[in-house]
């Protein structure tokens, strides 16, 4: 039989869990806009008899088992590794777009136009070489053109110096979303162990794990006490309360294409960290130190306009001899007004001719000290544009034969494989441009993945004010019934009393 009371009972349990009920959709309510909430929800089961040996046949009303947060693990899995990969290629496609400014394109380029001013003023001097005043212009565009070079590789060290302030900033970020991680890992396991809800800490942990793993490829496995084991690579960062933290360091190995730069470890191992194949940090890492044709980087776009450089000033200087045998002399090979010869036009950072051609073991080796960000004209000419050769023949002040052969040189002749200079610098802007179109449409089509996956799981854990706002009037209904059963059964016991009293 049930108790006396049973009734108010069984309508004080109704009040309580319709109370609970409206509580949590207010809460769900007020955090709509918060970014990382996953909604909640009310668990609730119906109670038996108070005993199996108890001859009652209504049950004891309603209780609360707990209040659920709505997400899936599953989802929150498929998003990290999207973000990761969209991050990576969002960094290569920004500095891609950088490093595209400073190539220019093929019909708009600083050191195209250089280059082409240079040859036109030559050939103005080829009209009369003993014009003093159009020799002084040679000697300004000539600058110019070094001045363009320079000026490109200059940007090109400034973006690599971006990059490598990112790598730091990545590393010191990545420490402390390991350590906030950790600490919530052990909030979480000690709140579910002692019964208290653990949803506002989940989602705060979940939030950090979304920024983690824009900056470097996670995996993440959950423990039955609700902690997190994050891994990097197949090595542990972090484990229930514990981060393992990285740092950096300056590579010394002059071997190393990042010499100079940021080497990344696990600090207390002294590991070298491997970025895995994704997230910022593996795009930062990409894009200043890639050097070869399948991890392009700054270094080897630097590469390729070094090669430029050192290329078109031994071809200038030396002269070029093409497939078919042909021979254009350079300006070694010719005479200046003043009946100078053997020297050279364009050498490295001011130096004279003959401390060019002994700065390295033969002349190809003294060439390969030019490069892009100290390539400049000779001492000889900066002090004397007498100096520049015009004529094949010593004496021979209208002569312009050599002259002639340089300007063919600066747009005609093929200086490298099948390649006149021009077409040589458009060959990298052209690898430029289509490496930084490559990279957006790369980094647009995983990011539409992505943003497509977060969706998907904000639809599963996102807060529906119009969800919601059923919710709230089924449960105010509930709560305006269970209290009008609270009056019933008042009004019951009331009479009964008073019948008792009669």
């Amino acid at each position: 039989m049930a108790s006396t009371f049973a009734g108010l009972s069984i309508a004080n349990r109704g009040l309580t869990a319709a109370q609970v009920g409206l509580t949590v959709t207010t809460n769900n309510m007020s955090n709509i806009d918060t970014d990382g909430y996953s909604r909640q929800v009310v668990s609730q089961s119906s109670i038996g008899p108070a005993a199996v040996y108890s001859s009652s046949l209504v049950g004891s009303g309603v209780e609360v088992t707990s209040v659920d947060r709505v997400n899936s693990f599953r989802l929150n899995q498929k998003y990290w590794q999207e973000n990761s990969a969209a991050s990576e290629l969002e960094v290569q496609s920004t500095y891609m777009e950088q490093i595209e400014e400073v190539f220019g394109t093929t019909s708009s380029s600083y050191i195209s136009s250089a280059l082409d001013s240079l040859e036109a003023e030559l050939e103005t001097l080829a009209d009369d070489p003993t014009d003093t005043t159009v020799r002084a212009t040679v000697l300004s565009y000539a600058e110019s053109f070094c001045e363009q070079l320079n000026s490109a590789a200059e940007e090109l060290e400034s973006i690599r110096s971006q990059l490598n302030t990112e790598v730091y900033t990545a590393v010191e970020e990545i420490n402390s979303y390991a350590s906030q991680i950790a600490e919530l890992n052990s909030q979480i396991s000690t709140a579910s162990a002692s019964g208290a809800s653990t949803n506002d800490l989940e989602d705060q942990r979940d939030l950090l794990v979304d920024e983690l793993s824009s900056l470097v490829g996670i995996d993440v496995t959950a423990a039955d006490d609700g902690s997190y084991t994050i891994t990097v690579d197949g090595v542990t960062l972090v484990k229930g309360d514990e981060a393992n933290e990285l740092e950096c360091y300056t590579v010394t190995d002059s071997d190393s294409d990042s010499y100079g730069m940021y080497g990344i470890r696990w600090a207390e191992s002294g590991d070298d960290f491997d970025s895995g194949d994704s997230g910022a940090l593996t795009g930062y890492l990409q894009m200043r130190d890639g050097s070869t044709s399948d991890s392009k980087g700054i270094v080897y776009y630097m590469n390729q306009l070094d090669e430029f450089a050192q290329t078109f000033a031994q071809a200038f200087n030396e002269g070029v001899t093409t497939d078919d045998d042909t021979t254009y002399s350079g300006h070694a090979d010719g005479y200046g007004l003043n009946d100078t010869t053997g020297i050279r036009f364009f050498t490295y950072d001011g130096v004279s001719s003959d401390e060019f051609v002994n700065s390295g073991s033969d002349l190809e080796d003294a060439y390969s000290n030019i490069t892009a960000a100290n390539i400049s004209v000779s001492k000889d000419i900066q002090d004397d544009t007498n100096k520049i050769a015009a004529s094949s023949t010593a004496g021979d002040e209208s002569n312009a034969d050599v002259l002639d052969d340089i300007i063919d040189i600066c747009s005609d002749v093929n200086i490298s494989g099948n390649s006149t200079a021009t077409e040589m610098y458009n060959v990298i802007v052209a690898t430029v441009a289509g490496d930084s179109a490559s990279a957006a449409t790369a980094y647009a089509s995983k990011s539409a993945t992505a943003t497509y996956i977060n969706t998907s799981r904000t639809s599963v854990s996102g807060v529906s004010s119009d969800e919601e706002t059923v919710n709230l009037t089924t449960y105010q209904s509930a709560y305006a019934a269970s209290a009008a059963m609270v009056s019933a059964w008042n009004e019951l016991y009331d009479t009964t009393l008073a019948m008792v009293d009669d």
